[in-house]
C-alpha cells in the first residue's frame, strides 16, 4: 500500500567550506529560517499524486501504477524527441562507391570515399577505398538526415576495366578512378525527396519520360539511373517550377539540383556546346535521344526515299563498354503500318555503328538520328511522304516520278492506281494470309481528308506501298518492286495532247463533246439499268497513224486513267476471254478508266460458220460489252472484215489516213522538242536540236508513220550514246539509210506494192 502520509521534521542546511562571504551569507540565511518557524506538516501524497495524473482519490493503487508508468514512457519520449532534435542534421545526399575487383572473388566492398587507384593487380590499376559500410541499413539508422543514396559501381582487374585503359591510352587521357566507372544510380531514401520530386514532375516533368519517384516496393522503379537525362532536358522547367514549391519541397529539390550540378555541370555544358554545333561523341550518345521525339533511320539505304521515320518511346539503353558491338545501344520505337487499316507497332532500333568512337562526328553522320538535326528540306519531304501516303489510304492515281532514259515512253507507264482494298480482293490468298491489321485510327479519322495527326503519324507511315502499274497491268508489291511513295505526286494531265492531234477540227470536236457528255451525264438512257450505258469509239486505219495517240489523248481530256488491253493478254479461248474480259473490265469500270483494246482484229472479226471459236469470242465480247458503263476505244487495222453487229453498238468511228509530208514534220518537230526539253531539265545537251531542225524537210520526205519516226529516233539516240555524241542529223540518216532500204526490199518483194495498197486489195481496209 502507498503510505498515505509522510511527515519530516524541519533540518538545518548546512554549506560546504568556501569563502568568508559564502560563509557570512550562508549563516545569515540560517539566521533567518529560525526566526521564520515553519509548522509540522502532514502531506497527502496519494492525493496529490491522483490529482496531478487527473484520477479520482479513490482509484485503486493498481490504476495510479499504471497511470505513473505512462506518465514515465511519455516523459522518456520527450526526452529522447528532444535530445534527437538537438542533434539532427541537415538532409544530405550520401555516395556509396561499390569496387568489384575480378581480381578477388567475392570481392564486393562499399566505402563512403571516392576509390583510389594503386599500381598494382594484373593491369597496374588496382583500386581501393576507405570508410568501408558493412552494413548499409544500420549506416541509414544512424544517419537519418541521408535522403538519398548514390550508388556507383566500379570495376578493376578485370577485361572491362583493361579495355577502358587502352582506350584512355589511345586517346592520351590520364587514367582515373572514374574511367572504371561502370554504373550509376540513385535511391530515394526519404519520402520528404520523393513527394518533393512528385510535386516537381507534375509542374516541370510534363512531356518527357521520368521516374515514377512512387514507393511501390518494385527495386528497379526505385533506382533512377545516372545521367538522370529527364533532368537535363527540363533544366529550364525545373528552375522555374522550384521556385513556387514549398519550403520543404523546395530545399529537396535543392538537394537534387545542387548534386548534379556538382556531379554532371561540366558534363552538360560540353554536351550543350556540341548540340548546338550538332555534332555528338559516342561518350555521350545518350543525350542525344528523347522519347516521344521523331529519329529518322538510314539503315535501309542512303536515298531519301529510303529513309525511315520513327517514334521514339524510351531513353537509349546504352550498351555495356563490354559488349563487343558496333552499335551503341538499342532504343525503343512506334511505327504505323497498312494494309487497309492503319496500325501502330513497336519495334527497337540499333545506335551504329558510328564515324568515331573517340572524334566528334556530325550527328547526321548516324544512321538513326532525331529528325530534329536533319535539314528543314528533309524534314518537308518527310511529311510530304506522310500526306501522300494517307491520300492513298483509298484509291489514288498518281505519277511516279523515277526519271526514264527513254524520252518516247507513253506517259501511261510513269502512272499508278493505288488501291489497297481491290489488290486485296484480287488476291484473296495474301489478304487471307496476313489478315487485316488492327485498325488503331478508327472510321471517323479515316473518312477525313486532313486529320491533325502529327509528325508521328504522318512521318512515320511507310516508305512503300503496293500499286497497279498502269502500262505493264502488273501490282508493284512490297519490297520486290520497291514502289517508293516519295515519287508519287499528283497526276498533271496533258490536256494539250489533244491539240497535237492530226485530225480534222470537226471530228476532234466531235470527240470532245461525246467524252465531255459522257463524264457529266447523270442519267441512263437504257431501259434496263446497266446496260448500253458505256461509250464506244472505234478508230481504224493504218498502223502508226495516231490511234494509240487518240486514245492517250481521250484519257488525259477527261483526266482518268487509261487501261490498255491488247489480244495477248485476253488469250483466244472462249472461257479464257471471257474471264479476263469481265476482270479487267470490272477493274476499269471500278477505277473510272478509259479503256483501249488495242489491236481488237480478233474479237471484231465478222463471224462465220467456218469458225465456230472465232464466232464464241466475238460473242463474249459483244455480251461483255453490253454491261460496260465506262469509255471504250477499239483500235484495229482491219475494218474490212467488221462484224455487223458491232455497227450498232459503237458511238463513233474514226479512220486514219496515212500520214502526208506536213503530219510527218509536225511528229519530227515534236520528238526534237522533247528531247531538247528534257536536256534543259538535267542540264545536258542531248540533241543538237537546231541542226536537225533545219534538215526537218529531208526527214519528213521518208513516208514514215509516227510509230516508225520514234523508233527512228530512239535507234539513233542508242547510236549517239554508244558514240558519246550529241544526237545530230548525222545519226538519224544513218537510221533512215538502213530503214529505206528494208522497205524498199520489202516492196521488191511484194512485186512493188505498198503495205497500204495491199491491204486494200485484200479488203482488210
Amino acid at each position: 500500500m502507498l503510505a498515505s502520509s509522510i511527515s519530516y521534521p524541519n533540518r538545518p542546511r548546512h554549506s560546504d567550506q568556501g569563502s568568508d562571504d559564502d560563509a557570512e551569507l550562508v549563516h545569515a540565511r540560517d539566521s533567518r529560517r529560525r526566526a521564520r518557524h515553519r509548522p509540522r506538516r502532514v502531506i497527502d501524497w496519494r492525493g496529490e499524486i491522483c490529482h496531478f495524473l487527473d484520477l479520482s482519490s479513490e482509484s485503486t493503487d493498481e490504476d495510479v501504477l499504471h497511470a505513473l508508468e505512462t506518465v514515465s514512457d511519455r516523459l522518456q519520449e520527450a526526452a529522447s524527441s528532444t535530445s534527437e532534435q538537438a542533434s539532427r542534421k541537415p538532409p544530405r545526399f550520401q555516395v556509396v562507391n561499390r569496387i568489384e575487383c575480378r581480381n578477388l572473388v567475392g570481392s564486393n566492398a562499399m566505402y563512403l570515399e571516392t576509390p583510389r587507384l594503386v599500381e598494382s593487380g594484373p593491369h597496374g590499376a588496382h583500386l581501393t577505398g576507405s570508410n568501408e559500410i558493412r552494413n548499409l541499413k544500420a549506416y541509414l539508422k544512424q544517419n537519418k538526415e541521408v535522403v538519398s543514396l548514390v550508388h556507383r559501381h566500379f570495376e578493376c582487374c578485370g577485361k572491362l576495366s583493361l579495355e577502358r585503359i587502352h582506350r584512355h591510352q589511345r586517346r592520351a587521357v590520364a587514367i582515373e578512378p572514374s574511367t572504371l566507372l561502370t554504373r550509376e544510380y540513385m535511391e530515394i531514401i526519404s519520402d520528404g525527396l520523393r513527394n518533393a520530386l512528385t510535386q516537381l514532375s507534375q509542374v516541370a516533368l510534363q512531356g518527357v519520360l521520368h521516374p515514377k519517384f512512387e514507393a511501390d516496393g518494385d527495386e528497379d522503379e526505385e533506382m533512377i539511373p545516372h545521367p538522370y537525362l529527364w533532368w537535363y532536358h527540363r533544366r529550364q522547367e525545373i528552375e522555374t517550377a522550384r521556385r513556387r514549391l514549398g519550403h520543404t519541397a523546395r530545399q529537396m529539390i535543392e538537394l537534387c539540383h545542387d548534386y548534379f550540378q556538382n556531379r554532371l555541370q561540366d558534363v552538360w555544358s560540353t554536351v550543350d556546346g556540341l548540340l548546338s554545333r550538332g555534332s555528338i561523341t559516342a561518350e555521350y550518345i545518350e543525350y542525344l535521344f528523347l522519347p516521344g521525339e521523331i529519329v529518322v533511320s538510314k539503315l535501309k539505304g542512303s536515298r531519301v526515299a529510303q529513309w525511315e521515320s520513327f517514334c521514339t518511346s524510351d531513353w537509349l539503353m546504352k550498351n555495356s563498354a563490354n559488349e563487343r558491338s558496333e552499335s551503341l545501344g538499342l532504343i525503343d520505337v512506334t511505327y504505323w503500318t497498312f494494309n487497309g487499316n492503319f496500325e501502330k507497332n513497336r519495334t527497337s532500333l540499333s545506335i551504329g555503328p558510328v564515324p568515331s568512337l573517340d572524334q566528334t562526328f556530325d550527328i547526321t553522320q548516324l544512321l538513326v538520328h532525331p529528325v530534329r538535326f536533319a535539314p528543314e528540306q528533309i524534314r518537308e519531304t518527310l511529311r510530304q511522304r506522310g500526306n501522300m501516303f494517307w491520300m492513298c489510304r483509298r484509291r489514288n492515281y498518281v505519277s511516279y516520278t523515277r526519271v526514264f532514259d527513254d524520252v518516247t515512253q507513253n506517259a501511261d507507264l510513269s502512272r499508278f492506281m493505288i488501291d489497297i482494298a481491290m489488290y486485296r480482293e484480287l488476291h484473296k490468298s495474301i489478304s487471307d494470309a496476313e489478315g487485316l491489321h488492327r485498325d488503331d485510327l478508327g472510321p471517323d479519322v479515316m473518312s477525313q481528308d486532313n486529320p491533325d495527326l502529327g509528325d508521328s503519324f504522318y512521318m512515320c507511315l511507310p516508305t512503300n506501298i503496293v500499286g497497279f502499274h498502269m502500262g505493264e497491268k502488273k501490282w508493284r508489291e512490297v519490297p520486290s518492286n520497291d514502289l517508293e511513295v516519295d515519287h508519287f505526286e499528283d497526276v498533271h494531265w496533258n490536256e494539250q495532247i489533244f491539240d497535237f492531234l492530226v485530225l480534222p477540227t470537226h471530228t476532234k470536236e466531235l470527240i470532245l463533246a461525246l467524252v465531255t457528255n459522257k463524264i457529266n451525264r447523270d442519267e441512263h438512257t437504257d431501259v434496263i439499268r446497266g446496260k448500253g450505258n458505256g461509250l464506244f469509239i472505234l478508230l481504224h486505219g493504218a498502223p502508226g497513224t495516231g490511234k494509240t495517240l487518240t486514245a492517250e489523248s481521250v484519257a488525259e481530256i477527261a483526266r482518268k486513267p487509261l487501261y490498255r488491253i491488247t489480244c495477248g493478254d485476253i488469250g483466244t479461248k472462249a472461257e479464257e476471254v471471257e474471264k479476263y474480259l469481265e476482270s479487267a473490265l470490272y477493274i476499269g469500270q471500278s477505277w473510272d478508266c478509259v479503256v483501249l483494246l488495242d489491236e481488237a482484229d480478233v474479237f471484231l472479226e465478222q463471224r462465220s460458220s467456218a469458225s465456230l471459236e472465232r464466232n464464241a469470242l466475238v460473242s463474249v465480247f459483244l455480251r461483255v460489252l453490253e454491261y460496260f458503263e465506262g469509255i471504250l476505244i477499239l483500235t484495229t487495222n482491219r475494218v474490212g472484215t467488221f462484224d455487223e453487229a458491232f455497227k450498232s453498238r459503237i458511238h463513233l468511228s474514226l479512220r486514219y489516213q496515212n500520214l502526208d509530208q506536213r503530219q510527218r514534220q509536225l511528229i519530227w518537230a515534236n520528238f526534237i522538242n522533247r528531247l531538247e526539253s528534257l536536256g534543259k531539265t538535267e542540264g545536258r545537251s542531248l540533241i543538237d536540236a537546231e541542226g536537225v531542225r533545219r534538215h526537218i524537210d529531208l526527214l519528213a520526205q521518208t513516208p514514215f508513220n509516227g510509230r516508225e519516226i520514234r523508233n527512228a529516233i530512239s535507234t539513233a539516240r542508242q547510236l549517239a550514246l554508244f558514240r558519246r555524241q550529241t544526237l545530230t542529223y548525222e545519226h538519224l540518216e544513218a537510221v533512215l539509210r538502213e530503214v529505206r532500204e528494208f522497205g524498199e526490199y520489202t516492196k521488191e518483194i511484194n512485186r512493188g506494192f505498198t503495205d497500204e495498197e495491199l491491204a486494200r486489195d485484200t479488203r482488210l481496209r
